[in-house]
């Protein structure tokens, strides 16, 4: 037998203490990381949302203004009142999303909506589409006559 002093120990390696503590901490490391991530990754998808219902309410607006355009184009003088009939149906063209109101502006440059029964002063037409994220809107106005050159959508 060799004596006690002449044991080598071999002091390359971890304990089994060390070991376990590093485990732990990675354990909590991880579970800390993967609490963060879960809760960025669930309120990503309202962004994805948002951004996808603009997009489909854009798509809605772009086919009034094109309808709008081409009832222009076709009698100036009843374009508004047909797009209005497109929207509010029945059934409605553009599905529930779209909606529409006659509207007048006082001298204060504010818009009420226009109660009364005169053609004439049916001049501009509000439409507003649905979005997730905004409601999108546009004005529509008559403000072409039946000699004006075609217009471009």
């Amino acid at each position: 037998m060799m004596p006690p002093s002449t044991i080598k120990l071999d002091k390359r390696g971890f304990t089994l203490i060390e070991v376990i503590v590093t485990i732990i901490a990675a354990a909590i490391v991880g579970v800390i990381f993967i609490n963060f991530m879960g809760t960025a990754m669930s309120k990503s998808v309202r962004s994805v949302e948002m951004v996808q219902g603009e997009a489909d309410a854009e798509a809605l607006l772009e086919q009034v203004v094109a309808d709008y355009v081409y009832e222009l184009n076709r009698d100036p003088s009843t374009a508004l009142n047909t797009i209005k009939g497109f929207i509010d149906g029945p059934p409605p063209k553009y599905g529930t999303k779209v909606t529409c109101a006659f509207i007048t502006f006082d001298t204060n440059g504010n818009h009420t909506p226009y109660t009364g029964a005169d053609e004439n002063l049916k001049r501009t037409l509000k439409v507003t589409v649905a979005a997730a994220g905004n409601d999108l809107v546009t004005l529509l106005t008559r403000s072409r006559t039946s000699n004006s050159p075609p217009a471009a959508f």
